[in-house]
């Protein structure tokens, strides 16, 4: 399963979502960057406006990284601004935050859910070890932290 480690290649989302690596700051005091650039806020959880970059991969989603303290988190928008997701975390943990208005069901690695055959599958966010991908279902998501070949 997807793992994530400080200061190494396999970082998130989610090295999603998550590296702490090089602490360096990096544009407006907001925001920490790690080696390759990447923005992350350091507040703003949970606002529909963020200060760090969009990391989606997907047109249909935005998608932030946000690290505090050491926790790393993901969080994902959708078209309209709408918080959906934000998951946390620190090494081999990932949780969900009960963020949002929506419906939406989260699939962490310790805590899998059921995902019906045939679902459309959507790529939202990706780094070396780990995937966020969001499956279309009964009108509403379900949220899958996945390696990189899709296994859960």
């Amino acid at each position: 399963m997807a793992t994530f480690h400080r200061n190494s290649s396999r970082v998130l989302v989610a090295g999603m979502l998550f590296s702490a690596a090089g602490a360096a700051f990096a544009g407006p005091p907001c925001c920490l960057s790690e080696p390759h650039g990447t923005a992350r806020a350091t507040t703003g959880i949970g606002q529909t406006a963020q200060l760090s970059a969009n990391v989606s991969q997907s047109a249909a989603w935005s998608a932030y990284e946000l690290e505090r303290d050491g926790i790393q988190y993901l969080q994902v928008n959708d078209r309209d601004g709408n918080v959906r997701v934000i998951i946390g975390n620190i090494g081999e943990t990932f949780w969900s935050l009960p963020a949002g208005s929506a419906a939406d069901l989260v699939s962490l690695p310790k805590q899998l859910v059921s995902i019906p055959a045939g679902a459309p599958r959507t790529e939202v966010y990706r780094k070396p070890g780990v995937v966020l991908a969001a499956y279309e279902v009964n009108g509403g998501i379900i949220w899958s932290i996945e390696a990189p070949d899709g296994t859960r």
